[in-house]
């Protein structure tokens, strides 16, 4: 077995872990700002050709079947709007940095990117539909939480893409399988990169406690519960990544509890019932996310 601490010298030293890129920081920054506008985006997204093509493509996917080609940047924009632009963009820059693309072909590292693009999309879904107002930047939370996954590849490569075969071949979670072959997992790895990347406290939380949420510290406990449920909700829609067999009832997860038990006004809901109610917005969001990755 590996040891951890091993591991977190490493990722402490660890040049090929880049720092998030600037354009990401800046959208993080401009989307925690109350007065946020359009217009502040536009000038980002100008200084990265591949994203702003990404953006003129998606907004014309977005106008699909009218007689209007989209062939301006601030179009594009207006048309796509705040939430849309935001999400995408954050997206892409951090595929891009932490590409992929190079990697072995034995993982399917696209669906790794349309999991966590997924997870981001449900969890600002689910943020608005159970009115959770506290919880700050919903995407960037599910966006990033499996962001160890693509750390422990980087760190052991060869153990790590073998891992991930013989879990999906047993049908067993790719977490008991980390734990069990290096001692950790990869919401730890996760928490030590991103206070390398001196991220925020809600995004370390949800990265790192996105699997038990219950034992993350109680100010924080509704952000990881979030993408707990966000997580479970891709899975079930067959958006996964090294997901494995799933053995527990949704309603039996400590994040449903957790959010039943803080927020009153959702202390009856029935989760199934709740998921059926917005299958054709979970349906639309796989499709979106085919897109960015594409």
């Amino acid at each position: 077995m590996t040891n951890p601490e091993n591991l977190k010298k490493r990722i402490s030293s660890l040049d090929r872990i880049p720092t998030l890129p600037v354009i990401a920081n800046q959208i993080m920054q401009i989307a925690q700002d109350e007065n946020k506008s359009l217009r502040q985006l536009v000038p980002i997204i100008e200084k990265d050709p591949p994203l702003a093509i990404k953006v003129l493509k998606m907004a014309n996917a977005a106008y699909y079947g009218l007689r209007r080609q989209v062939d301006s940047l601030r179009d594009a924009v207006m048309i796509l709007g705040m939430d849309s632009l935001y999400q995408m963009a954050l997206s892409f820059s951090v595929m891009k940095v932490l590409e992929t693309g190079k990697m072995t072909n034995a993982i399917a590292w696209d669906k790794f990117w349309e999991h966590s693009a997924a997870v981001g999309h449900i969890a600002e879904l689910l943020k608005k539909k159970l009115q959770l107002r506290a919880i700050p930047n919903a995407f960037s939370l599910g966006l990033l939480h499996d962001i160890g996954k693509l750390v422990f590849y980087k760190l052991e490569p060869e153990a790590y893409s073998q891992l991930i075969i013989s879990c999906a071949e047993e049908d067993m979670p790719l977490y008991n399988g980390e734990i069990e072959k290096f001692g950790v997992s990869h919401e730890q790895i996760g928490i030590w990169v991103a206070e390398k990347w001196q991220l925020p406290t809600a995004l370390i939380t949800s990265v790192g406690y996105h699997h038990r949420p219950h034992e993350a510290t109680k100010e924080m406990q509704l952000n990881a519960a979030l993408v707990q449920i966000a997580n479970l909700v891709a899975n079930l829609n067959e958006i996964s990544f090294g997901a494995g067999f799933f053995q527990t009832v949704p309603r039996e997860l400590s994040g449903w509890k957790i959010i039943q038990e803080t927020q009153a006004h959702l202390a009856e809901m029935d989760f199934e019932l709740f998921v059926m109610s917005i299958q054709d917005e979970i349906n639309h969001i796989s499709e979106i996310v085919k897109l960015i990755q594409g």
